[in-house]
């Protein structure tokens, strides 16, 4: 695959597939309740009717709540740039697991600033339980991502992910674990079931969305693409980590290995959409006994990563 046609292809997957991707969640779980359901592309159709809206800010706000969702979309392409959740990605100098941890923490303070600026109780206790949330979970995250690392002796994300990366290419059980832990991780950290409902507007028990209610219009257009983008990451990337834990996947040619990354988000996507149709919210007291299925995933793939270290 060119250079040229790898860009091509990544641009346009990049701008299609964050909201199909949760189109496609939203129709699997419709189709579990017995429902038809709407398009896999109406969160697109939604998207073009969110351009030609105006907006309403409050007059509280300040210059940190125009610009956040700006600032935000540009750090989840860059973040998408740098992150090996599809294996067709354009190559990158570096991807430094580190680097990746504080983009995702900058996204998360400006989201968070966005919704205290408005002056909202709801985007004050939504504010105040994405970090809550976040000081919870983000040691899964760093230490799923850590633990591949150990094995490969590097940070960088590039050569972790690489099925040239021979260092991991007998560790099924390092890449389940490591799988597993981001898969629940980013169920956290995307603020969906059974941590939180994202298709409810009872303010008592959202996350995810009180933060973003004073949003409308373009503001919101960019709000939700940054979502859908940054949920079609996390998902792929836990994709990529099953997706090598498959043994024969390791002697395919490239083009057929780029094929299947995109299939295995695919199918990620869809097994999210039967999480979320089997599964209820749990209540807010009980969700540090759910994050903790995550660190434990996370901790048995580091003691995983070191056995392996010692045993070589």
């Amino acid at each position: 695959m060119t250079e040229f046609f790898r860009w091509l292809v990544f641009l346009m997957f990049v701008v299609l597939a964050p909201p199909v991707s949760v189109g496609i969640i939203r129709k699997v779980k419709a189709r579990l309740q017995n429902r038809i359901g709407a398009s896999i592309f109406q969160p697109l159709f939604d998207l073009l009717k969110f351009y030609s809206k105006g907006e309403t800010v409050s007059e509280v706000t300040s210059w940190i709540f125009r610009s956040s969702a700006g600032i935000n979309f540009a750090l989840v392409l860059i973040i998408a740039l740098l992150v090996p959740w599809v294996q067709f990605k354009p190559h990158v100098a570096s991807a430094d697991i580190f680097l990746v941890i504080y983009l995702f923490a900058f996204m998360r303070m400006m989201t968070v600033l966005a919704a205290l600026d408005a002056g909202s109780a709801f985007g004050g206790f939504g504010a105040s339980r994405e970090v809550t949330l976040a000081l919870l979970i983000e040691p899964a995250l760093v230490l799923c991502l850590a633990s591949l690392g150990v094995v490969s002796r590097t940070s960088d994300l590039e050569q972790i992910f690489s099925f040239a990366n021979l260092a991991l290419s007998n560790q099924p059980g390092l890449w389940l674990l490591a799988g597993s832990g981001l898969f629940l991780t980013s169920l956290v950290e995307l603020s969906r079931m059974p941590v939180d409902d994202p298709t409810t507007h009872l303010e008592l028990t959202m996350v995810h969305e009180a933060m973003i209610l004073e949003n409308s219009g373009r503001n919101l257009l960019l709000v939700e693409y940054t979502h859908a983008l940054k949920l079609l990451v996390l998902f792929g990337l836990s994709a990529q980590c099953f997706l090598h834990a498959i043994a024969p996947v390791w002697q395919l040619p490239a083009v057929l290995i780029s094929a299947a990354s995109g299939g295995a988000v695919l199918i990620t996507l869809a097994l999210v959409g039967v999480q979320e149709g089997l599964s209820v919210k749990l209540r807010w007291t009980r969700l540090p006994e759910f994050i903790a299925y995550a660190v434990t995933m996370a901790l048995l793939s580091v003691l995983v990563a070191i056995a392996g270290r010692l045993g070589s």
